[in-house]
């Protein structure tokens, strides 16, 4: 009975004030960085490793479970007070367990060290210090870098044909899969009012209209154009109804797009590019993760124009 006391509150104490404090960082200090997604972990699975350590002579392996069953459980914990929604913490959820590697090493050590008496102390410290990292992460903001996807295709048919559909598709009657069946926005179908430099493109996503006044109109090559409009990047997958969380709003834009068409040999070459900025971080964990879901968006977008484009009229 004791075992499971002691396990019960090694996952759950640790979770319950990973919550709290991922709330502050969402709610009240609106920043998605490095304290989020990093410290909030370390905290999580050393706290957790910490507690279950000082009542048991276990390896670290056993330790690095508790800490990856405390993090699960402030993931549900997550979703049920709203705070995010199932997609977005699965993508969280492997950075949060590399996390919980020296997070939970960490509460081994300590907890095979330091007195009973002081473990409670020392994990309740750790998780005092986060609000701090989070106002000052907050208030010297990391650079946000403007990243960019390529994706093409080759089309049997001639560039003009091509050129055609690209500047204004029809809709999309491909099903959504994958990912777009989770939530993420998909592409449906594209409008354009007026043509050259300065006509206004209408992309139509699943969750609105992306804005973009086209700025190179290069018949049959090249199509350029800003975005100053973006829709929600998503739909949260959540147990609640039209779940609305900060990220959605300002965390990832478009900032400007590109086709460009190259003939050879009997194909046309399709290039579509997109570039973006994020305000997630860690950078390095988040940016492939969203120039993998570009690369969809631009493969449903080219390979219905390639679809298209070769059916005979």
């Amino acid at each position: 009975m004791n075992s499971i006391k002691t396990g019960l509150i090694a996952v759950l104490g640790p979770a319950v004030l990973g919550t709290v404090c991922a709330y502050l960082s969402v709610r009240h200090f609106h920043v998605y960085g490095l304290v989020i997604f990093v410290g909030v972990p370390f905290a999580v699975s050393f706290c957790s490793s910490l507690l279950f350590r000082r009542g048991f002579r276990v390896r670290w392996l056993t330790t690095y479970l508790i800490a990856m069953l405390s993090i699960l459980a402030m993931g549900a914990l997550i979703l049920l007070i709203a705070l995010d929604g199932m997609l977005c913490l699965l993508m969280a959820l492997p950075l949060a367990w590399i996390i919980a590697i020296p997070g939970s090493m960490a509460g081994h050590v300590f907890g095979s060290s330091i007195e009973t008496a002081k473990s409670v102390p020392v994990g309740i410290g750790l998780f005092g210090i986060l609000p701090l990292l989070m106002g000052l992460e907050r208030n010297t903001p990391a650079g946000i870098s403007v990243h960019m996807v390529v994706s093409s295709v080759a089309v049997e048919s001639p560039i003009s044909q091509v050129w055609d559909e690209v500047i204004a598709f029809d809709r999309i009657t491909t099903p959504p899969s994958g990912i777009f069946r989770m939530g993420i926005a998909y592409p449906i179908e594209a409008k354009i009012e007026g043509q050259g430099v300065g006509a206004i493109r209408h992309c139509i996503f699943s969750t609105g209209a992306f804005v973009e006044p086209v700025t190179e109109w290069s018949k049959p090559h090249t199509l350029a154009f800003d975005v100053i409009e973006n829709p929600l990047p998503m739909k949260e997958f959540s147990i609640y109804a039209d779940l609305d969380v900060p990220h959605l709003h300002d965390t990832f834009t478009a900032v400007r797009g590109q086709f460009k068409l190259r003939q050879e040999s009997n194909v046309t070459i399709l290039e579509g590019t997109t570039w973006y900025t994020q305000k997630l971080f860690p950078d390095w964990y988040w940016h492939p993760i969203s120039d993998e879901i570009i690369h969809l968006i631009h493969l449903r977008v080219l390979n219905h124009i390639k679809k298209v484009a070769e059916t005979p009229s």
